[in-house]
């Protein structure tokens, strides 16, 4: 994938890779866009890729290998939903921490950190929006030294 911005020391992306917004529409209004298409993976870093873009919503696939994260970071004047298509793992929300699976949908509140890790064995798809935009990726100050762990009910 040569349009992969990376942040070598930490190895993670610091942009979304953009290509999918270049492939020609399916429909005169609106577009169409499969899993097998848009889904890819890099063993040394989680990938992140736009696969829509409007006015005031991102539309993003991550693609995370086991072992890898989406690391701690916050949006401070975006909400992020999250829905866990494939895998296993835990996500950080504040100061707590709890296992998620595929099927399971989790909203970020804007300015609050977060973070996404692939705990499994398999490969991990999360589907996200991100709105409104601008939806810049901030560093969290002062991260929580431990987080308080959340038992859902699955």
């Amino acid at each position: 994938m040569s349009s992969e911005i990376t942040n070598e020391t930490g190895l993670i992306p610091l942009q979304a890779d953009t290509t999918l917004l270049q492939d020609p529409k399916k429909f005169s209004n609106g577009d169409l866009k499969t899993l097998e298409e848009i889904a890819q993976f890099n063993p040394r870093f989680f990938v992140r890729r736009r696969i829509f873009l409007t006015d005031s919503m991102h539309f993003n696939i991550y693609c995370i290998e086991p072992g890898q994260s989406n690391p701690l970071h916050k949006h401070s004047q975006s909400d992020e939903i999250c829905y866990f298509v494939q895998g296993t793992g835990d996500v950080i929300i504040g100061d707590e921490i709890g296992a998620v699976k595929s099927g399971d949908c989790v909203h970020i509140p804007k300015d609050v950190g977060h973070e996404i890790i692939n705990t499994g064995t398999e490969r991990m798809i999360v589907i996200l929006a991100q709105s409104p935009l601008p939806c810049a990726h901030e560093k969290v100050p002062n991260p929580p030294s431990e987080y308080r762990r959340v038992e859902f009910s699955h």
